[in-house]
């Protein structure tokens, strides 16, 4: 149950429509150095992605420049989407993988400094399916009976998925679920849950479990809640998606906006106003990277699932998260707001 199962169709199929444009001819990278930026805490899953990136980017790049990570966590990755936004160079040396919930940011009334629409994307490295666990020794076990007893989540940023969804269930489901705030990055939650000092987390990637608490897994003393997918994963059809939980259609909807930013999963960010030409290497490198076979080789080494995505993609799901209704998007806002 601990490996989510991606048919190769799927992934070959992925790559197949990853077409590569032609470069512009002007661009050229070398001698310099491309910076990643990662929202979140060394030790994660995204920084576990981001070195893969790093690995393997340059070589796609014109003028095969450096790739380096640099973390820059705060408030559920808020921190490093508002650099990018604002200070960080527009001229290609500068990327960003930040959480993709940030896409509904806006849109749930968060108080942010950006505009999630005018951010150029680069591409998918995977779908991001987070899932709600707990210990089995945790006082409750499942959504029904956290309705009954109090569990304590560890939790990052407001933001964050961790807070948003068991703050909905709480509302909408009547769940007793404690977020304790402050736990960024994935890999301190579950060393907070290992040491016993909360009962679970409200989401987590089976990456990040996998490789921090695979021996749990193992052993059966990690419980699945629920999934951030919208459907069920591949493998573990008896984890149920967190919007099944609502209890009538219209806090089914809710949580279904919550949980829709998932297909925009652990992409590459580029700033605003970052030039056309730029943009257009970016993408090519990506989506040359992806279909590299020592890239592809390092990721199954590394356990690490990838189910790319092009930038134009990953602009179609920001404009399906944008067109939610004023009536639905207002009651996400008061059902998950954390307060």
């Amino acid at each position: 149950m601990h490996k989510r199962l991606i048919s190769q169709a799927l992934v070959f199929g992925a790559l197949a429509a990853l077409a590569l444009p032609a470069l512009a001819e002007d661009v050229s990278y070398k001698g310099k150095t491309i910076r990643v930026i990662l929202g979140y805490a060394a030790g994660g899953g995204y920084d576990a992605y981001g070195r893969l990136l790093s690995k393997h980017y340059g070589k796609h790049l014109p003028g095969n420049p450096n790739v380096i990570i640099q973390n820059m966590p705060g408030a559920g990755s808020v921190t490093a989407a508002t650099y990018l936004y604002g200070p960080a160079p527009r001229d290609g040396s500068v990327v960003a993988i930040v959480a993709g919930e940030l896409i509904q940011s806006k849109a749930l009334g968060e108080p942010v400094a950006f505009d999630v629409s005018k951010y150029k994307f680069v591409g998918r490295l995977v779908p991001t399916y987070n899932f709600g666990v707990v210990s089995a020794a945790a006082p409750a076990t499942t959504v029904e009976g956290a309705r009954e007893k109090e569990v304590i989540l560890a939790s990052s940023g407001p933001s964050a998925p961790n807070v948003r969804i068991p703050t909905a269930l709480n509302r909408l489901t009547g769940t007793k679920f404690k977020l304790i705030l402050g736990y960024e990055g994935s890999s301190k939650g579950l060393l907070a849950l290992e040491r016993g000092e909360v009962d679970g987390l409200g989401a987590t990637s089976l990456t990040s479990l996998t490789q921090h608490l695979g021996h749990w897994i193992k052993d059966g003393k990690l419980k699945f809640l629920w999934t951030t997918a919208l459907n069920p994963v591949p493998g573990m059809p008896d984890v149920k998606p967190a919007w099944e939980f609502g209890l009538t259609d219209e806090h089914k909807r809710v949580l279904r906006l919550l949980t829709s930013a998932s297909d925009f999963g652990r992409s590459i960010w580029g700033p605003p106003n970052l030039p056309e030409e730029h943009l257009k290497v970016h993408r090519a490198a990506f989506n040359a990277m992806v279909k590299d076979p020592e890239f592809l080789a390092d990721g199954k080494a590394w356990e690490l699932e990838l189910e790319p995505a092009t930038g134009a993609r990953l602009e179609e799901i920001v404009a399906e998260v944008a067109s939610a209704s004023e009536e639905l998007l207002a009651k996400a806002q008061q059902a998950s707001a954390y307060r």
